[in-house]
């Protein structure tokens, strides 16, 4: 399984993780307390905090008139301190449904998809994704951090990949057609038998990325950005095929 535990990303929040349930209770119970003594108590309130209008302490003493409202409140405190809890559960069971699909070597899988945005929109990285084969077409994955993922013979087509870290992935004969790759790194990715067609490819590093027998047909790139990304019966935007490195190739063979 790929999950690993979240930890909170705010210092409020790691506080809140890190201190027992029933002290949060207990010291919330004694504050409200406090104020429903202080708001009860004109005397006190001039003496305490005299910048606090009068029709505020009103206010205050009407919601703490009553128990109900009292657990009201405390519900809410704790409520909020379990939300880290609850996003981990959460970041848990979507590398479950992943790590599900891959198992099953399912190619269409609406929970897997889901699972990767939600995770992504809360900024947890996708290091060493295994999704070979899977059905992605459309899915909004920019600035994400997918290196060394296996993404080979995946349907990326109009993926929004734009400005990912995909630094050592696997995309052998991935289909990348429409997809926003602009200024995403591709260093060491292997994209052999790619399909790049129509492809925005400003701004990539390609250092080190292999593309041979890759399809760049009317993508959105210079061939001098090329440099650095091994070129073998590669076909370049305008329809030349490009063999610059083969003998190097055949080199690693």
């Amino acid at each position: 399984m790929k999950w690993r535990a979240t930890r909170p990303d705010h210092p409020v929040e790691r506080w809140m993780q890190s201190v027992p349930t029933w002290l949060v209770a207990t010291l919330a119970i004694i504050a409200l307390l406090t104020l429903k003594v202080l708001a009860a108590a004109p005397e006190i309130q001039q003496e305490l905090a005299p910048q606090i209008k009068e029709q505020h302490w009103q206010v205050l003493s009407t919601l703490l008139s009553d128990v109900e409202s009292i657990a009201a409140v405390i519900a809410v405190i704790l409520y909020i301190k379990g939300a880290p809890e609850r996003r981990a559960q959460r970041h848990y069971d979507a590398w479950r449904v992943i790590d599900m699909a891959a198992a099953a070597n399912m190619s269409v899988s609406y929970a897997r998809y889901q699972a990767l945005e939600e995770l992504h929109r809360d900024g947890r990285s996708l290091q060493g994704l295994e999704a070979s084969n899977a059905n992605l077409a459309e899915i909004e994955l920019p600035q994400a951090d997918l290196h060394h993922c296996n993404l080979s013979m995946a349907n990326l087509r109009q993926a929004n990949l734009s400005g990912a870290n995909l630094e050592g992935a696997d995309l052998r004969a991935a289909d990348l057609q429409y997809a926003n790759l602009r200024g995403a790194n591709l260093q060491g990715s292997n994209l052999q038998g790619a399909n790049l067609r129509n492809a925005e490819l400003w701004e990539v590093n390609w250092w080190d990325a292999d593309l041979s027998e890759a399809e760049l047909w009317w993508a959105e790139i210079h061939i001098e950005d090329l440099d650095g990304a091994h070129l073998c019966r590669t076909i370049m935007p305008d329809g030349q095929t490009l063999n610059r490195d083969c003998s190097d190739q055949k080199m690693h063979d």
